[in-house]
C-alpha cells in the first residue's frame, strides 16, 4: 500500500510540472549593418595578346681558339698569363730551339755545298767536261738541301706559340720548364670584343626565327639590360635526342659582356584571345590569386582564379572569370559580401597587346 501511495504522488508532482511550464519569449537579434564600399570596377574583356616562348642561352665569344705545339720540346718561356691582352702575331711562348737551330746550320751549309758543286758541274757541262747526267745529279743535289733547308725553318718556326689574332688569354695549361708534346694543348684565347648568345630553340618555334633577323636579348648580370642581337647563324643539323637546334645572335661590343653569361630573348609565334585585367585588381597569397567580382545586385564576392603571363601593368586571366563580368579595379579594398558603390567603370586593356 505505501509503495502504491508512493507512485500515485510521483505522477501528480510530473503532471503539475506540465501544466505550469510556459514557452520562453523569442529574443530577436538584429542583423549586422552591411559594409558598403565606395570603388571603380573594370569589365572583363578579350582582348589579342601574342603568343612568345622564352629561350635562353650562353654568351660565347665568335673568334676562340687553343693554342697547341706542332713540336716536341722544352718550354723555355712563357710569356703571358690568364687576362693577358695579345695583339696578333704577339709571341706568346718559346720552345727550346737550340738543337733546330745547329740543324739549320748544317742544311744552310749543304745548300752552300749543293750550290757549290752546282756551279762546278754547270761551268764542266759548258766545257763538255761531265756528262748531263752528272749536271742534272748535280741540281736534283742543289734542290735536295734547298728542300732540308726549309724544312728545318718550318721546324724552328713552330718552337715560336704566336698569337694567331688580337684578343686575351683565358686558360693557360702548362708553365715554363715542362715538356711539350705534339698536338699538347698550352693555351686558350677569344676576342672579348666579338661575342654572341648561343641558344638552342625547339623544333617546333624554329619557324619563328631567321637568319639576319634583330632581336632584343636580355643579360641578367648586365641588370637586364636589354641587347639588340642579329641572328647570324642557324645550325642545319639539329640534337636527335632533345629536338632541338642551335641559333648563334652576334651581341654589339658592351662593358661587362663576358663569355659564359646568362642571355634571354623571345620569339613571337602569333597571337591569341585572352582575358586581361589591372595587375591591382589581383589579390595573391601565396601561391592563391583571387580577385572581387560585382554582380548585378552590386555586391562584391570573392572568385578564386588561375593565373597566366604578364604584360606590363595588366595580367592574364586564364580561368575563373567570365567575360563581362566586373571586377573591382583595387582588389585589397575588396570585402566579400559587401556592397559596392560604382564610382568609375574604367576602361579595359586596347583590343591588342603588341
Amino acid at each position: 500500500m505505501m509503495f502504491t501511495s508512493v507512485i500515485c504522488m510521483l505522477i501528480a508532482v510530473l503532471l503539475l510540472a506540465g501544466c505550469g511550464s510556459k514557452e520562453e519569449p523569442v529574443t530577436s537579434v538584429s542583423a549586422a549593418p552591411q559594409k558598403i564600399i565606395q570603388a571603380a570596377v573594370v569589365e572583363a574583356r578579350h582582348t589579342w595578346v601574342p603568343i612568345r616562348v622564352e629561350v635562353t642561352g650562353q654568351v660565347a665569344p665568335i673568334f676562340q681558339a687553343t693554342l697547341s705545339s706542332r713540336i716536341q720540346g722544352t718550354i723555355d718561356k712563357l710569356l703571358v698569363r690568364e687576362g693577358a691582352k695579345v695583339s696578333k702575331r704577339q709571341l706568346l711562348v718559346q720552345l727550346d730551339s737550340r738543337d733546330l737551330q745547329a740543324d739549320l746550320a748544317r742544311a744552310r751549309a749543304e745548300v752552300e755545298n749543293a750550290k757549290a758543286h752546282l756551279d762546278r758541274m754547270n761551268q764542266l757541262y759548258v766545257e763538255d767536261a761531265v756528262s748531263k747526267q752528272e749536271m742534272e745529279n748535280a741540281t736534283r743535289g742543289y734542290r735536295v738541301a734547298e728542300a732540308n733547308h726549309q724544312a728545318v725553318e718550318a721546324q724552328l718556326s713552330y718552337t715560336a706559340v704566336r698569337a694567331p689574332f688580337a684578343g686575351v688569354i683565358t686558360e693557360k695549361k702548362v708553365e715554363a720548364g715542362e715538356l711539350a708534346s705534339p698536338g699538347q694543348p698550352l693555351l686558350k684565347m677569344e676576342d672579348p670584343e666579338r661575342l654572341r648568345l648561343e641558344a638552342t630553340v625547339a623544333e617546333g618555334d624554329l619557324k619563328s626565327v631567321s637568319r639576319g633577323d634583330r632581336i632584343p636579348v636580355i643579360i641578367d648580370a648586365l641588370g637586364g639590360q636589354a641587347l639588340v642581337g642579329t641572328v647570324s647563324q642557324i645550325l642545319p643539323a639539329g640534337d636527335p635526342h632533345t629536338h632541338t637546334f642551335m641559333v648563334k645572335l652576334d651581341l654589339p661590343n658592351t662593358a661587362g659582356l663576358k663569355t659564359g653569361m646568362f642571355g634571354r630573348f623571345q620569339l613571337d609565334k602569333g597571337a591569341t584571345e585572352t582575358i586581361l585585367l589591372p595587375s591591382t585588381a589581383v589579390v595573391e597569397r601565396g601561391e592563391l590569386s583571387s580577385l572581387y567580382v560585382v554582380g548585378a545586385d552590386q555586391i562584391a564576392r570573392l572568385r578564386w582564379v588561375k593565373l597566366g603571363r604578364r604584360f606590363g601593368n595588366h595580367v592574364e586571366i586564364l580561368s575563373g572569370l567570365n567575360e563581362g563580368e566586373r571586377v573591382l579595379t583595387d582588389g585589397i579594398r575588396g570585402v566579400d559580401g559587401a556592397t559596392v558603390q560604382i564610382v568609375e567603370t574604367m576602361a579595359s586593356p586596347p583590343a591588342k597587346i603588341p
